[in-house]
């Protein structure tokens, strides 16, 4: 239990093998060399770390591996000084991971690069250690994060009763990781957070959250891949480019069934040269669900499967946010329908958000009368506005209340 304090002290010892006199000619102080009492409470809280769903093992590890690689023809002032350093290190390491957590939540693309404040976070540990305080940064940050604090609090308690509730406990220490670096990117970004487990979605500008919604998200045979990546665009009365997948799996077998099927269900065929072909007119001995070259598009309008409002940004599962003229499903507590893609269930609510320096492109668009327009009104979004779609069996709901939801596509 005491590994840390043991390593710190072996290269106290090293450091001492020359006159301390020599450190008179270094105008420099040390921040941990020559205060016992620092090093003690540094030594204390990685051991502890537990409790804030952290891993003592990551900071012990790096403070074994300096030591044992520390040069033993160095002067002692160097010595003293590049041990220093090392310990200053691992208490920046530490305190990085609670300003950030230890790890950034496991996506399948991140096409977006969020900037974190580690040179804040080395003033501040400097600022408390020479203030003989180092404890009350853990504090700072942790009622900083209020999302965090309450996990903590969780997690304390089922670590109490640790005979039953191992996986909660491992699900509590990834979620508190996940929500500090949430809380770091909040401070200077505007995002959309969509939550897979819990079917949530949360508008974030600056740390305030702007509002918060039921969505639709993938089925567990089609899920909803997770990702960071940035707005690009809106597009009113969208059409719908059907998925190959869907074609494949779902439609073919009902046209060849039904040679109206295209026709009465509002798609449209589109073959490689983009122009429109008569789906009765079609050889069907030609085609397969595996073969079948022609684009299925529905129709703008009230009966679109995605409504009269999309979102798109970069992803290389080609998913998307959409509106859905199957409102009904957004009072289901298990929400889980779609082919991958997420369904708002207040889209027009998010589009003049993103839209909130282009209104006149929105405000001039009749939702109750889309049937006037015939094509699609593509709208770029100029304000930077990412999208975070994430995986968390932890969530809070609107008032503040955290709950444990079901592991719906078994992720380890």
């Amino acid at each position: 239990m005491r590994l840390i304090f043991t390593i710190i002290v072996s290269i106290l010892l090293l450091a001492n093998s020359k006159s301390a006199a020599q450190l008179d000619n270094h105008k420099k102080p040390m921040l941990f060399i020559g205060h016992p009492n620092r090093i003690k409470s540094l030594d204390s809280l990685i051991k502890n770390a537990s409790g804030l769903a952290l891993n003592s093992n990551d900071y012990q590890y790096q403070l074994k591996q300096n030591s044992e690689t520390d040069s033993l023809g160095e002067t002692a002032v160097n010595n003293q000084f590049k041990n220093d350093s090392i310990i200053i290190g691992v208490a920046n390491h530490f305190f990085n991971d609670l300003a950030f957590g230890n790890s950034i939540p496991k996506l399948d693309y991140n096409g977006v690069k969020f900037k974190l404040n580690v040179y804040e976070v080395a003033l501040l540990v400097k600022k408390y250690v020479e203030r003989e305080s180092i404890n009350d940064l853990v504090k700072y940050y942790i009622k900083s994060i209020k999302e965090v604090s309450i996990i903590l609090d969780t997690l304390k308690f089922y670590q109490a009763n640790n005979t039953i509730q191992l996986d909660k406990i491992k699900i509590l220490q990834n979620a508190a990781n996940d929500f500090r670096w949430l809380n770091a990117i909040k401070k200077s970004n505007r995002f959309i957070l969509v939550n897979i487990p819990s079917a949530q979605l949360k508008a974030y500008d600056s740390n305030k959250l702007i509002m918060a919604m039921r969505v639709i998200v993938g089925k567990s045979s089609t899920p909803t891949n997770t990702l960071a990546s940035t707005i690009n665009r809106l597009i009113l009365n969208p059409y719908w480019m059907v998925p190959k997948s869907i074609i494949k799996n779902e439609m073919f077998n009902k046209y060849k069934a039904d040679r109206d099927y295209f026709f009465k269900n509002g798609f449209t065929l589109i073959n490689e040269s983009y122009k429109t072909v008569d789906p009765c007119n079609l050889d069907i001995s030609k085609y397969s669900k595996d073969y079948f070259p022609f684009i299925v598009r529905q129709g703008t309008g009230l009966d679109n499967s995605l409504g009269l409002l999309k979102i798109e940004f970069d992803s290389p599962s080609s998913i998307y946010l959409h509106d859905t003229p199957q409102k009904q499903l957004f009072k289901n507590a298990r929400r889980f329908y779609s082919h991958g893609c997420i369904r708002m269930e207040r889209p027009i609510d998010i589009g003049n958000w993103l839209l909130q320096n282009n209104r006149i492109a929105i405000d001039t668009f009749d939702f109750k009368k889309p049937s006037k327009y015939t094509i699609p009104r593509p709208i770029p979004v100029t304000i930077s506005t990412q999208v975070i779609i994430w995986y968390s069996l932890i969530d809070f709901d609107n008032q503040g209340v955290l709950k444990f939801y079901k592991n719906v596509y078994n992720k380890q």
